[in-house]
């Protein structure tokens, strides 16, 4: 099997969230693991340390609590089997990078409701029958069809709101890029601050 074979098969096999579990390791991390141990240059190991990366980063996934970061982990898991990339790497390098990515992301986020009622606001402004938006994207990251069932800006991750784009025909609304934009003109015009306005709401509840 050449290794764009190998790629095309574990695309197919990893076209659903991948089972974060090593009791059993999942079929699909076991062969993508073996498919990558095969590969040339590869040291006589390299299965074995690959599902030791797979158990910690398992240990790891059970001890996170953040569920933003447990929905990062699951899609660093879902990218580490895709053949492109070692996958010991992606679970422990790729992983502290998408989480780092993460949190940048988040520092920068306003409220999450506030993304839906801008962007979605504007979106039903062109009377459009259904809203196609468009998470967005991170380096070691790739969501299965799980993604399809996460409600839109409350269940995604920061990185994906940031990233987020409406297909307008031929053109591209920037959901991270537009909504901050029109809020922050908001608060430099009327001098509120919607983070504040957000704390204050959720302790009146």
């Amino acid at each position: 099997m050449s290794r764009q074979e190998s790629i095309d098969y574990l695309r197919k096999l990893c076209n659903k969230d991948v089972p974060i579990t090593d009791s059993p390791v999942p079929d699909a991390v076991d062969k993508a693991a073996r498919l990558q141990a095969n590969e040339p240059g590869r040291s006589k190991d390299h299965y074995t340390s690959t599902l030791r990366a797979w158990s910690a980063f398992c240990q790891r996934f059970r001890d996170t609590k953040n569920k933003r970061h447990r929905t990062v982990m699951q899609q660093v898991a879902n990218f580490a089997l895709i053949g492109e990339m070692g996958i010991a790497y992606v679970l422990t390098t790729g992983l502290e990078q998408a989480l780092k990515a993460e949190r940048r992301a988040r520092r920068g986020l306003y409220p999450d409701a506030l993304y839906s009622i801008v962007a979605d606001g504007i979106a039903a402004g062109l009377n459009w029958k259904s809203i196609n938006v468009q998470t967005g994207a991170s380096p070691y990251r790739m969501s299965g069809e799980a993604k399809v069932f996460r409600g839109r800006y409350e269940e995604w991750t920061a990185t994906e709101i940031l990233g987020a784009h409406i297909e307008i025909g031929k053109h591209t609304l920037h959901v991270g890029t537009t909504v901050p934009k029109i809020l922050a003109a908001l608060e430099d015009r009327y001098g509120i601050d919607f983070k504040e306005l957000e704390k204050q709401r959720r302790l009146q509840k």
